[in-house]
């Protein structure tokens, strides 16, 4: 006589099961959005600071390199990711220019020791860093769009940009402040830590 094996039932997913999951989830990414947007600007503004610092250490060692003075200079442009001729030089710019000579309307000239303004490097701010609000300010706390520095890798010229300010409009996002001594030292910093001992501290 043979054995029958019990049927099997195969229980698929009800229409409720995949509602009430959708709804979870749903909630769950509601709860995590303003969290990931505040992420995501707060990274744009460290790409911001941090592309601005780099172009100004490369101006410093491009200065020493040459024994002769290089400009870094901010710049505003017509469309953001496009460095072209309609930059000009401003405190407010979140691209920025590592020349020779002043980069103003001459934004698209490549990388070049005769053609002016002599080249050196340059970044366009572009989408990734576009929540980026950008103030530089000289020693005194006037704008400043530009600082030179000299073959000693000092800064020099009248009023030089001594700090640059990345912030952003929106509400629980971090600021950054990059700091150029007159030594001509490059840093980052926080402008919210207080702590002395903090290496973040401004």
């Amino acid at each position: 006589m043979k054995g029958f094996a019990p049927k099997s039932h195969h229980r698929g997913i009800s229409l409720i099961e995949i509602a009430i999951t959708l709804v979870i989830l749903a909630l769950l990414i509601a709860l995590g959005a303003p969290s990931f947007q505040t992420w995501l600007i707060n990274t744009q503004l460290r790409n911001s600071a941090e592309s601005m610092s780099a172009g100004l250490q490369r101006a410093r060692s491009e200065a020493v390199r040459r024994n002769q003075s290089v400009q870094f200079t901010l710049v505003s442009l017509a469309n953001p990711s496009v460095l072209d001729n309609t930059c000009a030089a401003s405190a407010v710019g979140t691209s920025w220019v590592v020349s020779l000579d002043d980069p103003s309307g001459r934004c698209a000239v490549d990388a070049s020791d005769v053609i002016a303004p002599r080249t050196v490097e340059k970044r366009a701010a572009g989408d990734g860093s576009s929540a980026a609000v950008v103030a530089g300010v000289d020693a005194a706390g006037a704008a400043a769009s530009a600082v030179t520095f000299n073959g000693f890798g000092r800064t020099s010229g009248a009023n030089p940009l001594a700090q640059i300010n990345v912030t952003s409009n929106s509400a629980g996002t971090r600021a950054l402040r990059v700091q150029i001594s007159s030594g001509g030292s490059v840093r980052m910093c926080d402008p919210v830590v207080v702590d002395a001992a903090d290496p973040r501290k401004c």
